[in-house]
Formats: C-alpha cells, structure tokens, sequence
C-alpha cells in the first residue's frame, strides 16, 4: 500500500510516497529520472524573486510543479534554496526527454509493484 504526502514545500520529503508494508511505515527515496541531456538543452536566468523555486520553473516548463527535481539534477544542484540565486544560468531539459523519463520510470515502477 502507498500514500502521497502533501508537505511544506520546504520539506524534503514533499510528495514522497509513504509506503507500509507488514505493519510498519516507511518513505519511499526519490529516484532521480534518466533525463536525456543534448547539450543543446534552453536556458533560463534565474531573476530577483525567483530565488529557491524551481518548482515555479517546472510548473512553467513542464505543467507540473513537482518536477522541479529534474530540473536540480540537471543542474547538479542540491539544496535549491540556497543555491538558485539571481542570475544563476539554469539549463532546462527538454519537455519531450522529461516525458520520455517518466514514461520509462513509471513502467519501471508498475513492474515493481506487481
């Protein structure tokens, strides 16, 4: 059985899946996707009142604020509230390679499951 938690945003556990399994709770580890990078990927700069919200970037991007991890995995950035400045370069991946990630982790996961 597993649940979705809805969290502070400021939580690293924001949107993990809580699983029990026998009795006992546990959280599930965010997996990273396997996003395609080009190298020829968009860029945004990050401006003045958009420091630590990369979920606004993939609410923007992509349509889903929960994306904002693919975008921090990209960038090899760790803790986006301290590290998303003003006029830090982001490189966005494309739409379609995220899209293409999810399909395959969520197939990965349906295996799992059964």
């Amino acid at each position: 059985m597993k649940y979705e938690l809805e969290m502070d945003y400021t939580s690293p556990y924001k949107a993990t899946r809580l699983y029990i399994k026998d009795g006992k709770a546990f959280f599930g580890r965010w997996k990273p996707f396997d996003v395609q990078i080009d190298g020829d990927e968009p860029e945004v700069i990050v401006e003045q009142g958009q420091e630590g919200q990369l979920d606004l970037f993939a609410h923007e991007l992509y349509g889903d604020r929960r994306l904002w991890r693919v975008i921090a995995q990209a960038n090899k950035i760790d803790f986006p509230l301290e590290q998303v400045v003003p006029k830090l370069k982001l490189i966005i991946p494309k739409p379609e390679h995220v899209q293409a990630a999810l399909l395959k982790a969520t197939a990965r996961a349906a295996v799992m499951e059964d």
